[in-house]
């Protein structure tokens, strides 16, 4: 326990200074504290000296000037500590221990920092035992104590620091959020979905270059796939999307703009020329030494655009539920050119972007779905999160009565705008 103790000193301190160096006038305090602990020195000095006993006057002062140097290191280090430790401090830490958030020697994580980034609170705790994985299962416990709506819960500079960035516990997500043109990125690769409680949430093609939307009906998925690849058309890419409706969900400007598939042969042909264009680009690139779409388009002034097959429900396509054989082999042909793509089509502008109410593994293979990097989960139950996120969290984080609300596999809640196909 002292042990502990001495360390969580030494934090406070050196969070002190942290904090005097990112805002200097801080210093102040402890500045002043050390000229009048050098003006009280230089009184008593004079004082000693008026003794009259040389000898005597010597001995006392060197006492004297031993206890105001002791004085001083320690009263600065305390002012330096009580400049690392919020006001708020023992308040949060004492709601923290009052749903029991504490380690095994019965010690909550110490509150470091407590400060606004943009929309955000962060609070920044330390503690030596308690790893990053326990703040995650007690993330109730602790919005609870805090009377807050957590965001994200990171690791700082190592694991024993944790930040939790917060928002007000009666923040919600609007009713509705429609979508501008106006925020259409001017980066090539980068589509916008949403905004969380913090900010705009996108992704980029680049980084992530397929998607996979899952959710119960009426969550918004749908809504969602089509606000994306509205976005995919103002940015001029290729765009194949496989409707077996007949057509009925993509109908007048996305006839116009996309090319629509309804047959399974159709698709079958489809997908063969995609791939047929994944080796092309592939072989091109090869012989310019490129890595990727970007790097060849800018080195050889070429303006290969972007392809884009998307499905508004996959299961429609890859179920082979009470199928002949032939049908069987022709489902398989399609799980195989889609399994390609995923692998493959990063690097070449070549992307999956599929919506589904049953991504299990009898509909999205191992190979496609492990290579969709980008996952997003709207209303569900555990069983059907666990299948998309590979966790609950959208059961538990989505509110039930909310649609068009949705979670992403890095964690991030958010509102997606509300894209009326109609009036585009």
């Amino acid at each position: 326990m002292k042990k502990i103790l001495n360390q969580i000193n030494y934090i406070r301190i050196l969070t002190g200074f942290r904090n005097i160096w990112h805002k200097k006038r801080k210093a102040l305090l402890p500045i002043a504290f050390i000229l009048s602990a050098y003006m009280l020195w230089n009184f008593v000095k004079t004082s000693i000296y008026k003794i009259g006993f040389s000898y005597l006057s010597n001995i006392l002062l060197w006492i004297f000037s031993l206890i105001m140097i002791f004085v001083t290191i320690i009263g600065t280090l305390l002012i330096i500590s009580m400049l690392g430790t919020p006001l708020s401090a023992k308040r949060v830490e004492k709601c923290l221990l009052g749903v029991g958030f504490k380690d095994k020697s019965g010690e909550t994580p110490i509150l470091l920092s407590r400060y606004k980034e943009a929309k955000a609170e962060v609070f920044e705790f330390y503690s030596p035992t308690i790893p990053i994985t326990e703040y995650e299962k007690k993330r109730s416990d602790i919005e609870t104590a805090l009377n807050v709506r957590i965001v994200s819960i990171e690791s700082g500079k190592d694991f024993q620091h944790v930040f939790i960035k917060t928002v007000t516990a009666n923040k919600e997500f609007p009713q509705i959020l429609m979508w501008e043109n106006k925020y259409l990125s001017e980066k090539e690769s980068v589509l916008l979905l949403g905004e969380s409680q913090l900010d705009k949430v996108m992704t980029d093609l680049k980084v992530t270059p397929h998607i996979l939307i899952g959710g119960s009906s009426g969550s918004g998925k749908s809504v969602l796939l089509k606000l994306v690849l509205m976005q995919c058309v103002e940015k001029g890419f290729e765009i194949y999307i496989a409707d077996f409706k007949g057509g009925v969900d993509f109908y007048g400007i996305w006839k116009r703009k996309c090319n629509i598939i309804t047959q399974q042969e159709q698709l079958i042909n489809r997908l063969e020329y995609i791939v047929e264009e994944l080796n092309s680009r592939k072989q091109l690139f090869i012989d310019c030494e490129c890595a990727n779409i970007e790097q060849y388009n800018k080195l050889t002034d070429c303006n290969f655009h972007r392809i884009v097959f998307a499905c508004d429900e996959i299961a429609e396509l890859l179920d082979k539920t009470g199928l002949d054989k032939e049908s069987k082999v022709q489902i398989a042909k399609i799980e195989s050119l889609l399994s390609t793509i995923a692998r493959q089509g990063r690097a070449f502008g070549i992307h999956l972007i599929l919506a589904t109410q049953r991504p299990d593994a009898d509909i999205l293979k191992g190979q496609i779905k492990n290579n969709i990097d980008f996952r997003i989960c709207g209303r569900a139950d555990k069983v059907l999160s666990q299948i998309i996120l590979d966790n609950p969290d959208g059961a538990e984080k989505i509110p039930k009565d909310k649609q068009g609300v949705f979670l992403t596999n890095t964690g991030v809640l958010f509102k997606a705008y509300y894209f009326d196909d109609s009036e585009w």
